[in-house]
């Protein structure tokens, strides 16, 4: 016999609890490994190694019927790479991560570095700015807009998009992020090669739409890949390891005796303060988890965030410590969703680690604000100094 699911009434989606959810990640996964939540009106599962074996579940809890509760985010289903499943996920994530891989981006590194050491000089000693706009987003724009290869338009509202998609998976929908999500559907299909940069990312997808490697249905929706969701992300986990390191002095100061730990700074950043809130599945059958049973048809959320804090997987896991083996930590997923841009936000985050420590700055934060986007933790504003 199956064990009885327990039903908590949390406000995930509160702006006091989207500004902190950890005091919530905790009651979720103490309440049990699957629990069923009053509102929204799904399932959730917010432990480690629950989180982790459902995303690699990939045949059973299914992405195609949408990863999100709203039906305006959910309702552009199958070609796209988010939502959806088997053969055709795999050709839409084959052409997205193609430039993605370690060794092309290994050829952008350097440019990447100078673009970040050259900002960071710019700001070191100019007293307090917001580290947001100015430092965090700086490389994702410049660097995506560019690789990607879109047309001026198109390079400034990709943050603007980027932030409506991500707020409207949830359970609130505003008209703003509807006419930003509108509009940046109508960009992408307007797109053709002679807009795009020769050599770009983008131009690339068209020549394969071009020899019938890909139909031109699937080139669009895997540029849509790189304009919609691709900075924020990125982004807002810059945010958190630049407050972490600030907060923390002795980690800071360790990373500058040592910067090999580099690397390693920048996972256990990613694991302490995951970006990614949460995606949903749908069971394709009845799933089971620890004794208990999600039904065929029940919509699950997966929570990153908390699963990366969960006491059974991590010692003391509200505490930022660099030398930490967070390898397999889930803030960019696992299994056959798992973040495809990863490799471009590590190459971020350690060239401006490398940029800072070369500049041999002291990291002061001030008290930043909280965003409350529904799929994203991360500071709308953050004061900062490089001195």
């Amino acid at each position: 016999m199956a064990r009885p699911v327990p039903e908590i009434d949390i406000d995930l989606f509160g702006d006091a609890s989207l500004r902190d959810p950890f005091a919530n990640y905790r009651r979720l996964r103490d309440a049990g490994p699957l629990v069923k939540l009053r509102t929204p009106d799904v399932y959730a599962i917010g432990r480690f190694a629950e989180v982790q074996a459902a995303l690699r579940a990939a045949d059973c809890l299914i992405s195609g019927q949408g990863v999100g509760f709203s039906d305006m985010f959910n309702a552009p289903k199958g070609m796209n790479v988010l939502q959806s499943d088997g053969d055709l996920h795999r050709r839409l994530r084959g052409a997205v991560t193609r430039p993605l891989t370690p060794a092309r981006l290994a050829r952008a590194r350097e440019d990447l570095k100078a673009l970040v050491t050259e900002r960071v000089r710019a700001l070191t000693g100019q007293g307090w700015f917001d580290a947001m706009p100015s430092l965090a987003s700086f490389l994702p724009v410049e660097a995506v807009s560019h690789l990607v290869g879109l047309p001026d338009v198109g390079r400034e509202r990709m943050l603007e998009w980027a932030a409506a998609s991500f707020n409207l998976i949830g359970p609130r929908q505003e008209e703003s992020d509807i006419a930003s999500m509108r509009e940046a559907f109508a960009f992408i299909s307007t797109l053709s090669p002679d807009q795009v940069r020769d050599g770009s990312w983008a131009a690339e997808l068209f020549g394969a739409a071009e020899t019938g490697r890909l139909t031109m249905q699937e080139a669009m929706a895997a540029i849509s890949a790189y304009v919609i969701p691709s900075l924020d992300t990125t982004i807002l986990a810059k945010g958190h390891l630049l407050n972490n390191l600030a907060n923390h002095p002795d980690q800071w100061a360790l990373l500058k005796a040592r910067p090999e730990l580099i690397p390693a700074a920048v996972l256990e950043g990613v694991r302490h303060s995951s970006v990614l809130r949460w995606f949903s599945r749908v069971a394709t059958a009845d799933y089971a988890v620890d004794g208990m049973i999600l039904p065929e048809g029940a919509r699950v959320m997966l929570l990153y965030g908390c699963a990366n804090r969960d006491e059974r997987r991590y010692e003391d896991p509200d505490r930022f410590d660099i030398i930490r083996d967070a390898r397999d930590h889930l803030a960019w997923g696992t299994g056959p969703h798992m973040c495809a841009g990863m490799n471009l936000a590590r190459i971020e985050m350690e060239v401006l680690l490398e940029a800072l420590i070369e500049q041999g700055v002291e990291l002061t934060a001030g008290d930043g604000v909280m965003g409350t986007n529904t799929g994203l933790y991360g500071f709308a504003s953050l004061p900062f100094r490089l001195d």
